[in-house]
């Protein structure tokens, strides 16, 4: 896919309103041999549509780990919606399968058969009368248990199974409200009771929930929705207190960040302009946090490319590579293009900044954004991070590899459901092979930073330490020498960062500095 020069982007489509018909519509009345010409088809309303229905539509069918965005507005025009109804439909399939093998741990108390050998249907109804019952509206539990019933239709045998089910649910566990505090070092864990993000608990009437002072690992897992193997991980890698910051984190989205762009707005300025507007801002630097459900393109600036949402830990990584004006930099793995449009600030849009993504879906979103925010100096181009070579070398390469999102599961809430041993080692592979290619683009004398948005020692700390062990590529800086190793050929760590998501502030990630010899 060409890249379009910035005079070039693409413009917005024009409205309905706007869009010039040459053909006469139809009229819709017979002509002289009685045929009625067939009626232009039109997308359903708004009115028409049934969310929660909807809803089971898409988790019925969904496979764990999928896309939620992508498959809900797959089954929107699957069923004459428009696509831009998806915001009333994401937030319960968010809560459901954020909070699935938690609902698993609760149905299987009232349940004549285990969660994992119930029918599709019936196992997303229930979940979904779950997600309503404790983090909608606990008051209307009969009508949230018959909107799950009436989920099935009416000939469908299962809808007395999940009458019962809902009831015993709605005796055997009740949420409460009450003030939390997520601390890992000090937030405490109960057998009978669980988070449910925002101060918001589910009770059992019995302690369901494994002995966290026994088996500290089985309680997360089942109190935080959370794979075994996973928190077994982090208890290996991070210690008690790190699995404990992990799953804190993973229950609640954690609050919106924005990066103020420096080219075109102060962030004491924009701060002050929203608070006036009546927004809660908190400013940490170039870093200001707003409400959590702020309309963001609705601020003043958006569209004038004042402000790009990023999360506060990951707006820490850009600064690192040292990028200046007049250099040559790479951004492998760029999309959407926050840290591409941050080297951009960094330099007063004066280094020339080249942006490369696998897919073509992934591009169009660089240069949406690059043109948003107004940057003079970013090119794109449709390429396969671990192996494309480029003419000319580069100053310094900046990765942000495809990665499993252990470290912002809060965030990415289908990402716990493809969190398993063999998805890691798959993802491994490739990022040992983008950070090869990427010393290979890079001048003698450059600089690689290397990021995953992971706390996994896997995909960060082994990934780093295996390239500077591993023999030299002979067309990358140092591979003249004969040395068995790239620390041998003078290849140097500059800086390395494993950071913990921090529940309810920020997310975790893991970034590495790396000098390469000239």
């Amino acid at each position: 896919m060409p890249d379009r020069g910035r005079g070039q982007a693409r413009q917005p489509k024009p409205s309905f309103k706007q869009q010039r018909h040459f053909q006469s519509k139809p009229s819709g009345k017979p002509d002289r041999k009685g045929f009625r010409p067939p009626q232009p088809k039109h997308s359903r309303t708004s009115h028409e549509l049934d969310p929660r229905k909807l809803a089971f539509a898409v988790l019925s069918r969904l496979t764990p780990g999928d896309l939620l965005d992508e498959a809900v507005e797959t089954e929107l025009r699957r069923q004459g919606h428009e696509p831009g109804l998806a915001h009333r439909i994401l937030p319960m399939l968010e809560d459901a399968t954020r909070f699935a093998l938690l609902f698993d741990a609760l149905i299987a108390h009232v349940s004549t058969r285990p969660p994992a050998k119930l029918d599709r249907d019936v196992r997303a109804a229930l979940h979904l009368f779950l997600s309503w019952y404790l983090l909608d509206s606990p008051q209307a539990v009969y009508a949230h248990g018959q909107a799950a019933v009436d989920l099935l239709p009416p000939n469908n045998p299962s809808r007395g199974f999940v009458n019962a089910c809902v009831r015993r649910l709605g005796e055997f566990v009740q949420r409460v409200d009450e003030s939390d505090h997520l601390d890992p070092s000090s937030a405490p864990f109960w057998r009978e009771k669980a988070r449910l993000g925002h101060g918001r608990f589910v009770v059992a009437k019995l302690p369901i929930f494994p002995d966290p002072d026994k088996d500290l690992a089985g309680h997360l897992a089942a109190a935080c929705g959370l794979d075994r193997w996973f928190i077994d991980v982090l208890l290996e890698q991070h210690g008690p207190q790190g699995a404990k910051a992990v799953a804190l984190a993973s229950i609640q989205p954690p609050p919106l960040w924005v990066r103020v762009n420096r080219l075109k707005a102060n962030p004491e300025e924009l701060a002050g302009q929203w608070k006036m507007a009546g927004l809660d801002v908190e400013r940490q630097g170039d870093a200001l946090r707003l409400p959590e459900h702020t309309r963001i393109v609705e601020l003043p600036g958006f569209a004038a490319g004042a402000f790009y949402v990023q999360d506060f830990t990951s707006q820490q990584v850009a600064p690192d590579l040292g990028a200046k004006p007049g250099e040559t930099l790479l951004d492998l793995c760029a999309a959407p293009g926050g840290k591409t449009g941050h080297l951009a600030e960094l330099t007063g849009d004066r280094a020339k900044i080249l942006a490369c993504d696998v897919g073509p879906e992934k591009v169009e979103r660089i240069q949406e954004n690059v043109a948003r925010m107004g940057y003079q100096n970013v090119a794109t181009v449709l390429a396969d991070a671990r192996s494309v070579r480029f003419p000319e070398r580069f100053d310094r390469v900046l990765i942000d590899a495809p990665c499993s999102n252990s470290g912002v599961l809060g965030r990415r809430v289908e990402a716990r459901h493809r969190l398993n041993a063999a998805t890691v080692r798959e993802l491994t592979q490739s990022q040992a092979a983008i950070l090869g290619n990427a010393a290979r683009n890079l001048k003698p004398g450059g600089t690689l930073l290397y990021s995953v948005c992971s706390v996994l020692m896997e995909e960060g700390v082994d990934i780093t330490r295996k390239f500077m062990a591993s023999r030299p590529h002979a067309d990358e800086p140092g591979g003249e020498k004969s040395s068995p190793s790239r620390e041998d050929t003078g290849w140097e760590m500059k800086v390395e960062h494993i950071v913990l998501p921090r529940p309810g502030h920020s997310d975790g990630m893991y970034w590495a500095v790396l000098k390469a010899p000239q």
